[in-house]
């Protein structure tokens, strides 16, 4: 196994995790199988596998094709990676296949072809989100944040503590929470109140809501959120699953109380059943007009601002993905001054991710339909 150990820029091994690996390596007490060349910056095993420290930067493509054998990449800093670079990389590995591993008793499987990309992300558009999208059926994204650290030490968390007091919140979220600076103005709802909401734990005085986003397309997934007054207290993700499944899954998570589901295409089966099985359930069809017609074009736009309206009272619970979906979500101004919010194929375009179906299933347990339709207004833009 050949792996290649890259950041965009490295000029020096210091830069470079190299010196994690050594000391990894003689912490183990593994030093005996392993030959470590410092001066060119190489870790060999007795196996046959090898690590190399590289500077992507450095290299053309004429340049990194010396690493074809390779079959591991990981890139540090990866959200610091220029469009370039992985143009550059991405076709230097090329092996196909599985290899098994035996690791304390229990076999793992292994692709021959790999790339991880450890980061925290600076803003949505990153040129590796552009380029590797969760949409992609090749790519899974994990987020481990120091929450997820046992061994958090009270030292660092004592500075985390002092940063939120110091830093602008901006700054604070992007360094310690993994969350990355807005990259524009005309977002629906800002990730600060976002992430005050996912702090928050809001009244849970009132009935059981469930907002349910079902899946039309192949990548789209159905999820249902429910809350309790305005708190959100489930979320449940369902793949793959016919309108017969999916209602009946519904019909036990909402626990009879009101559906407000998404009836657009599949989503009319789906409600057709509920009603069947004596499910309070309003169908919401995402291509219709707005109650309030003198402030949005649509009902899509109206739901969205319903619940940007709500975000600084509700409670939600901490998920990076709802967090893209719900900040990165813009708007524009229509002829006449009426905000009309992108829609799920335009957003899907414009970022390369997958279906916001998260974001779409929480605008449905907020949206209330009957306080929409107020008096005529007039906007202003200065």
């Amino acid at each position: 196994m050949c792996v290649i150990c890259g950041r965009e820029i490295q000029k020096s091994l210091k830069e470079s995790s190299f010196l994690a690996f050594k000391n990894e390596i003689y912490r183990a007490g593994y030093g005996q199988y392993f030959n470590i060349v410092e001066s060119q910056g190489i870790i060999e095993s007795t196996a046959g596998g090898r690590a190399v420290f590289i500077g992507l930067q450095q290299h053309t493509v004429d340049s990194i094709k010396s690493y074809e054998g390779f079959h591991w990449a990981w890139i540090e800093e990866a959200q610091s990676v220029s469009k370039r670079s992985l143009e550059t990389l991405i076709p230097t590995l090329r092996q196909d296949g599985w290899f098994r591993v035996e690791i304390g008793g229990q076999e793992f499987r292994f692709p021959l072809r790999m790339f991880i990309y450890t980061y925290n992300p600076y803003s949505w558009d990153d040129p590796i989100d552009i380029a590797l999208p969760d949409a992609r059926d090749d790519v899974q994204v994990l987020t481990v944040n120091w929450r997820d650290n046992p061994w958090f030490p009270e030292t660092l968390n004592a500075e985390r503590k002092e940063a939120k007091e110091t830093m602008s919140r901006d700054e604070y979220l992007r360094i310690w929470e993994g969350i990355p600076y807005e990259s524009a103005e005309n977002a629906v709802m800002s990730r600060a109140d976002i992430d005050e909401a996912m702090s928050r734990q809001a009244s849970t005085d009132g009935g059981i809501v469930v907002g349910a986003d079902i899946a039309r397309f192949g990548d789209d997934r159905t999820v249902f959120i429910k809350r309790q007054g305005l708190q959100v207290v489930g979320v449940k993700v369902l793949e793959k699953k016919d309108t017969q499944e999916s209602a009946s899954v519904l019909f036990d998570f909402a626990q009879g109380g009101k559906i407000i589901i998404d009836d657009t295409g599949v989503g009319g089966g789906v409600t057709d059943r509920l009603r069947k099985l004596g499910a309070n359930v309003i169908p919401i069809n995402f291509g219709g007009k707005a109650q309030n017609k003198n402030k949005y074009p649509d009902i899509i736009s109206e739901m969205w601002f319903c619940l940007a309206d709500q975000i600084k009272h509700i409670g939600i619970p901490r998920d990076l993905e709802l967090m893209a979906e719900l900040a990165g979500r813009y708007y524009k101004y229509t002829n006449d001054e009426r905000r009309k919010v992108e829609s799920k194929e335009e957003y899907k375009k414009r970022t390369g991710r997958r279906s916001p179906d998260k974001a779409d299933a929480l605008i449905l347990a907020f949206y209330n339909r009957d306080n929409m339709a107020a008096a005529p207004t007039v906007a202003l833009r200065l």
